[in-house]
């Protein structure tokens, strides 16, 4: 199950976390070989943040919206 509230949200990125292979998003902005990433790029951990945050609320919605049966049938 992927949790997707707040600070929880889960994005997918190959690491081992727990139980599954997908990190929240607490846990990615705290993986050191991601921040060793990101600062080679410039990002800060507040720019990830919000772009994992929006991925995360875009896929919410794509799944919300493939799961609700079509209109009129």
């Amino acid at each position: 199950m992927i949790a997707l509230f707040s600070s929880e949200y889960c994005c997918s990125v190959g690491a081992t976390a727990g139980k599954n292979d997908e990190l929240t998003i607490t846990e990615a902005l705290r993986d050191p070989l991601i921040a060793i990433v990101m600062r080679a790029d410039g990002v800060t951990s507040e720019e990830f943040k919000r772009l994992l945050e929006a991925a995360a609320r875009e896929l919410k919605a794509n799944l919300a919206n493939s799961s609700s049966p079509p209109a009129g049938g």
